[in-house]
């Protein structure tokens, strides 16, 4: 039995981290100051690159079950 490319585990990920970047889009929009419009940057850097990073695990795993069969 081959593994799947994107189990419910690497979906939810995904899905938590753009929720991440947009918790991160909120937080930029309300800030007062530098250091929490920076943070809500970061945020949203993170949860783009995190969930682009998942994406491409998965498809590498695809990649590499349609390889072996």
């Amino acid at each position: 039995m081959q593994a799947q490319a994107f189990p419910l585990s690497r979906v939810l990920t995904i899905i938590l981290s753009g929720l991440l970047a947009l918790l991160g889009l909120f937080a930029a929009s309300r800030a007062t100051d530098v250091g929490f419009s920076l943070f809500g940057y970061g945020l949203i850097v993170f949860g783009y690159a995190f969930g682009f990073w998942m994406l491409k695990r998965g498809l590498d795993a695809a990649e590499e079950q349609a390889g072996e069969a």
